[in-house]
């Protein structure tokens, strides 16, 4: 009985894969997450794109993955990482609260854990480059500036 559902669950699978490699190429981060200039996280607009780019979807309010990669154990579970770092509210945090965001996002870049391999395996626009690994690095080892 599974033998006739297992090449149709095949063809399924392969045209989701090609629909989302095909549709994953944008060039702009979608409008839902990109932050308005009053709640960006950083003055660097480089920066701001990867992070619109690779974290928004699941560590923003109005973070919206494509419908490809929403079914990616990860971001099924993105309002718990929303309750971990939430760049939407980064400009209501404290300094001790950026700082500690910023060692973890510096931990998790550098362990590769982040973003998650089952979600950029979906979303191809969300995996980081080794020269956006390094800005993000760098920007996570500076000391989190206190706001006014």
């Amino acid at each position: 009985m599974l033998k006739p559902l297992l090449p149709i669950a095949l063809l399924v699978a392969l045209a989701v894969l090609i629909a989302g490699c095909s549709s994953s190429q944008q060039s702009t981060a979608p409008e839902a997450t990109v932050p308005s200039s009053t709640n960006t996280v950083t003055s660097d607009a480089q920066l701001n794109t990867i992070l619109q780019q690779s974290c928004y979807q699941c560590h923003s309010t109005g973070g919206k993955a494509p419908w490809y990669a929403a079914v990616s154990p990860t971001y099924l579970a993105a309002n718990s990482a929303r309750g971990v770092l939430n760049f939407s509210d980064w400009q209501t945090y404290d300094a001790q609260k950026k700082s500690e965001a910023l060692k973890g996002i510096a931990a998790s870049v550098n362990k590769g854990s982040m973003p998650p391999g089952d979600y950029t395996a979906l979303d191809h626009s969300a995996r980081l480059t080794d020269d956006e690994k390094q800005a993000l690095l760098k920007w996570a080892s500076q000391p989190a500036i206190p706001a006014h």
